[in-house]
């Protein structure tokens, strides 16, 4: 499959995934799990649009070395500081880093299809909401 928007939106989209299922498991606080696993169900709401528009083309997963640095970097992290209040820093930090990645996708491909278009949009929108509700937690 021709790189384009859909295959970085899957990959931004898998790698938010990733974080916050990673997130999760290292999370004491019971609150913001609860915040977190909201936050993951959006995201396989996503997942599944992305999977309708995808149809039978084949778009390649995120890689296993991405998965263990993102998750080695966090564990990382935590270990220095395992407070609520880190732990919400850095999932704003991701958010963050989503919207800029998103962001420079769209402006790259402008010409994709609108479905897809569609799918970005709303997907920017959900990481400028938990940007905010993480920089405020």
């Amino acid at each position: 499959m021709e790189k384009g928007l859909l295959y970085y939106l899957n990959g931004n989209i898998q790698m938010g995934m990733e974080s916050t299922r990673h997130m999760i498991e290292i999370c004491d606080d019971e609150r913001l799990r609860r915040s977190m696993l909201e936050d993951l169900h959006a995201y396989e709401k996503f997942e599944n649009a992305l999977i309708k528009i995808q149809g039978t083309q084949v778009i390649k997963p995120i890689s296993a070395m991405a998965k263990a640095g993102s998750q080695w970097g966090m564990d990382m992290k935590v270990m220095a500081d395992d407070s609520s209040e880190n732990m919400a820093a850095m999932l704003a930090k991701g958010y963050e880093k989503g919207i800029n990645d998103l962001r420079a996708d769209m402006d790259r491909f402008p010409h994709s299809p609108e479905d897809e278009m569609e799918l970005a949009k709303g997907y920017m929108n959900f990481m400028k909401l938990n940007l905010a509700k993480y920089k405020g937690y």
